[in-house]
């Protein structure tokens, strides 16, 4: 149990890529990416309370800068900021790690909004998105945590005004995928599909449109993590269709509707998975 003097609580989400479509490799060697991201309520919990140091522990293990996005944020906002108190910070995990679900990147931007509070920076829109694409891509998308086409390598937030409410199967097998050997071995193919064709056919069939240009990569990469066939599995259990998130290794079915006990038995047959039962959230808090 976690000391009730910490000040603030607060919930970092989970995120899926509906799509994901690579246009170009850039003269930074990052990919130009086009995107469309929904929360899910999966979460992390984070708490914050003045600290003379900045520490930052998860799941009761101290973490240092070089391993942890939350030290690495608090340190470059102190530093950046020439804030004159600490932090002290405690990580409950429950998204797992480089699984596509931007665990890492939603307590880096928790860390940012939180911080901005604690430290009274008073910062703007800009500053808070300028943070945010320093620590990593997928963070600025979490300071809106809203269902967002995402642009660019990830700071181009473009936020969609509609619901999405879907249920979601999340299979995550052993294999963890790295996001860094999946860029760069990733070879662009042409094809005409488009972000904005799923976000025209969101309240439609909009699984047909639905779509993730790093699943060759990543099944050429990691030959034993069996992408197809989780996918096809999640198909036949009864989602509407299967993908894989962001670089992965979690794979989502999406348009399920499952009870306690269906849930129970789907994780007792295939207990070489980790299994969660989520709902997506169009904007969350």
């Amino acid at each position: 149990m976690v000391n009730d003097m910490f000040r603030i609580k607060k919930k970092a989400y989970a995120k899926i890529n509906l799509c994901l479509n690579t246009l170009y490799k850039r003269e930074d060697s990052y990919h130009e990416l086009e995107m469309l991201m929904v929360n899910v309520d999966l979460f992390d919990i984070l708490y914050f309370k003045k600290s003379d140091d900045v520490i930052v522990t998860m799941d009761k293990e101290v973490c240092k800068m070089e391993d942890n996005l939350v030290y690495k944020t608090a340190m470059y906002i102190k530093n950046k900021y020439n804030v004159n108190q600490g932090i002290d910070i405690k990580i409950k995990k429950n998204i797992p790690d480089q699984a596509g679900l931007g665990g890492g990147s939603s307590d880096a931007a928790c860390t940012i909004l939180s911080l901005n509070k604690i430290w009274k920076l008073n910062l703007s829109e800009n500053d808070l998105i300028d943070i945010a694409s320093h620590i990593g891509s997928d963070v600025p998308f979490f300071l809106y945590n809203k269902l967002s086409v995402v642009k660019g390598r990830g700071e181009k937030i473009e936020v969609v005004d509609k619901d999405f409410n879907q249920n979601i199967l999340l299979l995550i097998p052993d294999t963890k995928c790295s996001t860094k050997l999946i860029y760069q071995n990733h070879v662009i193919e042409n094809h005409d599909k488009k972000v904005s064709d799923l976000v025209s056919n969101l309240d439609k069939n909009y699984y047909d449109y639905m779509f993730n240009d790093l699943e060759k990569t990543a099944s050429l990469i990691y030959p034993d993590y069996k992408l197809q066939e989780i996918k096809q599995l999640l198909i036949d259990i009864g989602c509407k269709t299967a993908m894989m998130s962001g670089s992965g290794s979690a794979v989502f079915g999406i348009g399920i509707n499952l009870n306690k006990k269906e849930i129970k038995d789907l994780r007792e047959k295939y207990s070489n998975y980790s299994i969660y039962y989520c709902k997506t959230i169009s904007s969350c808090k």
